[in-house]
């Protein structure tokens, strides 16, 4: 099966699931693909003996048009895409492995195809087991979620299908990976729930999450959407925003001075 990802990325792009793999058109230009495996994963899952699956997903970085590779490189950009399959890891929702950013930067995604939690985390500053504010994202195709600064990150795929993201980054950093492998996760485990609780309010997902003992001090989870437009950053759900390179690549500037803007009102929180 092929699903045409062109309408929402803004780009020739094509998800062929059987394989699975992205399908570029000719004027595209990408680096080799890296397949994160359960190997790889494992110390931070919350059941650590599964066998299955063997590949979690699949990373995509630094695609362009050819035509469009002196912009990206102007402004230190990268465009990335992740494909993240369906199935669950154990009783959690299939994840990625998580990361931080070194000193503010943050990092921009966008719902391409499927459904997606995005985790975020801000530890304390003096202590990164004590993490007191933590924000549950639900986000639909098209919708884009702003990681702000100071914030580690997970996405997560609900399902029942593929769940393919793509995100803008400063190319001015490497991101960091050691403190959910020292933590052995995110501060909370999303779980397929067997209770009868509440769905989640935006995608209607019941999911139980589970508090990783790592951590010396936890917050509650606040449940949020994201803004539908934000004029600052040029983002609106009925427009990819790839194409903000070639239209306004000012409005990405945060991505490369992170403490210049303000970012309270990236996040809906749910009542």
């Amino acid at each position: 099966m092929i699903i045409d990802l062109k309408e929402n990325s803004g780009l020739g792009l094509k998800l062929d699931i059987n394989r699975p793999e992205l399908v570029f058109e000719k004027d595209l230009e990408f680096s080799p693909v890296a397949v994160r495996t359960l190997s790889q994963m494992r110390e931070v899952l919350l059941d650590k003996d599964i066998r299955l699956p063997q590949e979690l997903y699949y990373m995509y970085r630094d695609i362009y048009r050819c035509s469009e590779k002196p912009l990206l490189e102007e402004h230190s950009l990268r465009y990335d895409v992740t494909v993240i399959k369906p199935h669950t890891l154990g009783r959690e929702f299939m994840k990625t492995a998580g990361h931080y950013h070194p000193g503010n930067y943050g990092e921009l995604y966008e719902v391409v195809s499927g459904r997606c939690f995005c985790l975020l985390q801000r530890p304390d500053a003096e202590n990164h087991r004590r993490v007191k504010e933590i924000v549950l994202v639900e986000a639909l195709s098209g919708q884009k979620i702003v990681i702000p600064p100071g914030f580690g990150h997970i996405l997560i795929n609900p399902g029942p299908d593929y769940l393919v993201t793509s995100n803008w980054v400063s190319r001015c950093f490497d991101s960091h990976y050691d403190l959910y492998r020292d933590a052995q996760g995110a501060a909370f485990f999303a779980i397929v729930s067997s209770q009868k609780n509440q769905p989640s309010p935006v995608l209607g997902i019941k999911a139980e999450f589970i508090k990783n003992p790592y951590f010396e001090e936890l917050g509650e989870i606040k449940f949020a959407r994201p803004c539908r437009q934000i004029k600052r950053f040029g983002l609106s759900e009925s427009e990819p925003m790839y194409a903000l390179i070639v239209k306004n690549p000012a409005c990405l500037d945060f991505l490369n001075h992170p403490l210049n803007y303000e970012y309270d009102d990236v996040f809906i929180l749910n009542s």
